[in-house]
């Protein structure tokens, strides 16, 4: 606030209000004669109406008159003596004034008669200037508000870390007509980023090394922190920079400008510090100011860490993908890899067993019925993970027409092998309809032949494994019943999740890896279909699978 002396006479519109017709006329001649244009009025009828209609700098306001007002009209008080107008009482005692609390708070100034006319001007002029500050800090609140409300919005925005950072250090220097605005960093596993800082007419720049006064810095704005407090500097004067400092003050030495330090951080403790230098000349900063700087810092420092986390959790997500999709083609290639020999072995197995090499002892034989039944589970066990691979990558299935009858057809006479050495039959009972669904072949092939080698494997010798069609409801159901030796009622839940085996069939030492039946129910809800389980323990299994008919 500029010194008394430099406040002049500001002209103006003026209200003056007293029931002493002479002291009325004194007052309103001499804010005449100085220039301001006066509405004068000796009671309280017209000023009110006065006051309602006219927009007054100042008003000039008996304390009689104001007190008889005040004590009868009390709840429309402001007509009188508006809130944003300064109002100048004219008293004949101090404690005229000072006795009613409510009168010197809705007053700017008084006088005490008899009044001089250069100290009217003065302490009218001086009103209006104060005012007119007062009303300069409530726009520039307002303003700063407003500000600090869009660059809230605009880091709410965006998990990048450096943005929200660029986004406040420009806001907060074009809101405060800053020079320089540099965020310092502290060594914190709550945030990686450096720092960072914001020059008017360059705009983003690397901030200056500031690595020597780190520790410095860090102490301060620990106890900034602590205290909720700021530290300005104005116009040079460093007498606010703690003497066990320095450094820092080594390093501000000259500075003739104004600056404010705020710490920012979460929690118990700051990361880092805010430096903002603005040419402001004597100008302190206000309480309005620094409150909405702590706001606003106090989004920055949330934003920062919660989009650090963002960021490193989208990193290890991205990671994820990569590795998944190398595993993915990993297994695509084992598959391959493995698919290729197997079936070779086992096409020469098949060829010895046929006696195509010729005659081999039966010692030979039993062998090669061992290689070709762990050659075919070796073969399933390859297909199986295959399976699993084209589930995990959410492959896409395709709309191809498959005949479901001849898909069944095709599993049985795979699964045949396996069956004559177990001693059980499959039966495919006829239909008369051609059933088709839609979808990927190679996935629907592997259920089946889950489901149906199942009911192959836990059949007993001389078993029998039935498998009908019927179609309901725009849907084909394929029942595949055995009687073998079920599941307990308690595991059911449990069973079409990976890897999880029946206890009998584990304690029966059941050959298996808990993958059949999962992938199998997967591979039919991808298909839009269910799969639905029923057991009774001893007596058998049934599986009952329904699919979209297309």
């Amino acid at each position: 606030m500029r010194a008394t002396s430099e406040i002049t006479t500001a002209g103006g519109t003026a209200l003056v209000v007293d029931s002493d017709i002479d002291l009325l006329n004194q007052i309103a001649g001499g804010l005449r004669s100085a220039g301001f244009t006066v509405a004068a009025h000796s009671t309280v009828s017209p000023a009110i109406d006065a006051a309602r209609e006219l927009t007054a700098d100042v008003a000039v306001v008996g304390a009689d008159i104001a007190l008889e007002y005040l004590a009868t009209i009390a709840k429309e008080a402001d007509h009188l003596l508006p809130r944003n107008i300064p109002v100048v009482l004219t008293a004949k005692s101090a404690e005229q004034v000072t006795s009613h609390p409510e009168l010197a708070m809705r007053s700017s100034d008084y006088l005490l008669l008899p009044i001089a006319s250069e100290e009217l001007l003065h302490r009218v002029n001086t009103a209006i200037h104060r005012n007119r500050l007062r009303e300069e800090r409530r726009n520039e609140s307002a303003f700063l508000r407003d500000r600090v409300r869009r660059i809230s919005d605009d880091i709410r925005q965006t998990n990048e870390p450096a943005d929200m950072v660029e986004l406040a250090l420009q806001g907060i220097g074009e809101a405060l007509g800053a020079e320089d605005v540099t965020l310092h960093t502290f060594d914190d596993a709550r945030v990686s980023y450096g720092g960072a800082r914001w020059q008017r007419g360059v705009g983003s720049a690397q901030p200056n090394d500031v690595s020597e006064l780190l520790d410095e810095l860090w102490v301060l704005g620990t106890e900034l922190w602590r205290t909720s407090g700021s530290l300005a500097v104005i116009a040079g004067q460093l007498t606010e920079v703690p003497e066990t400092m320095p450094r820092i003050h080594a390093r501000m030495e000259g500075f003739d400008s104004s600056g404010l330090l705020l710490p920012i951080g979460e929690g118990a403790t700051p990361f880092g510090v805010v430096w903002i230098v603005a040419d402001r000349g004597a100008r302190k900063w206000s309480g309005a100011e620094i409150a909405l700087l702590q706001h606003l810092l106090g989004n920055l420092a949330h934003g920062m860490i919660q989009g650090q986390l963002i960021v490193g959790q989208q990193q290890v997500v991205d990671r994820l993908r990569e590795l998944d999709a190398a595993k993915n083609g990993f297994v695509a290639t084992v598959h391959h890899e493995l698919r290729t020999p197997l079936s070779s072995i086992l096409g020469y197995v098949e060829l010895l067993q046929d006696g195509d090499g010729g005659d081999l002892p039966a010692p030979a034989g039993k062998m090669l019925e061992i290689i070709e039944r762990n050659g075919q589970r070796l073969s399933s066990l390859v297909e199986n993970v295959l399976a699993l691979s084209v589930l995990d990558a959410g492959t896409e299935l395709g709309d191809a027409s498959i005949d479901l009858v001849h898909l069944l057809e095709t599993v049985t006479a795979d699964l045949l092998p396996l069956a004559t050495r177990k001693n059980v039959s499959i039966q495919v009972l006829p239909t008369d309809q051609a059933l088709y669904v839609s979808g990927m072949w190679a996935l629907l092939e592997r259920a089946f032949v889950n489901v149906l080698s199942n009911a192959v494997k836990f059949s007993p010798d001389g078993g029998k494994v039935t498998v009908s069609l019927a179609t309901e409801n725009g849907a084909v159901q394929v029942t595949v019943e055995d009687a073998g030796m079920g599941i307990p009622a308690d595991e059911l839940p449990q069973l079409l999740t990976r890897f999880y085996r029946a206890t009998n069939s584990v304690a029966a030492e059941i050959p298996g890896t808990g993958l059949g039946l999962s992938i199998a129910a997967e591979a039919v809800e991808r298909h839009g279909g269910s799969l639905v389980i029923q057991s009774e323990l001893g007596e058998g299994t049934t599986v009952v699978i329904e699919l979209p008919r297309s």
